[in-house]
């Protein structure tokens, strides 16, 4: 099930928040394996989440452009029917 683009930031977020204790790097001699294991697995989840908000962002961009273009048509005929009116009052 899809989520909404405000979940997939909102996690972002998160992630972002957990991630910002961090102190600097560390040397991958001096991190035991099974941490070394859950920080890629963390990466992995990093990127498929990135890439899911990132295709929510083009979902939304292509809703977004569609309402656009529908408002201009929609103003665009009241424009022509205004100018109608007004040339048929002078």
């Amino acid at each position: 099930m899809l989520k909404s683009l405000e979940d997939y930031v909102s996690e972002m977020e998160q992630r972002g928040d957990a991630n910002a204790g961090r102190e600097g790097r560390v040397d991958a001699s001096q991190v035991a394996p099974q941490d070394l294991w859950a920080q890629l697995q963390q990466k992995e989840n990093d990127l498929v989440l990135a890439a899911e908000l990132g295709k929510a962002l083009l979902e939304k961009n292509d809703e977004l452009k569609k309402q656009q273009e529908q408002i201009v048509e929609e103003y665009s005929k009241k424009l022509e029917v205004v100018e109608e009116t007004y040339y048929l009052v002078i």
